[in-house]
């Protein structure tokens, strides 16, 4: 896998790299994957996104916003 790599890669870089089998433990792939949706949620603001509500809006709401949409 080291011969793959350096052949590919830039030869300064990896002169001062190294590559080694890492020590995350069994939980590495369960904790990397739960970061996934943590990450996309800070990425948009770290907010939840704003929902509509359940109940409908009152009739005069919905024709004044028909009013002011272009």
């Amino acid at each position: 896998m080291t011969g793959y790599a350096m052949e590919y890669a830039l030869r300064c870089p990896a002169s001062r790299t190294a590559i080694g089998m890492g020590t995350l433990g069994p939980e590495a792939v369960t904790v990397g994957a739960a970061l996934l949706p943590l990450v996309d949620f800070f990425a948009q603001g770290g907010r939840r996104a704003e929902s509509k509500p359940s109940v409908p809006a009152p009739a005069w709401q919905s024709a004044l916003q028909d009013q002011v949409s272009p």
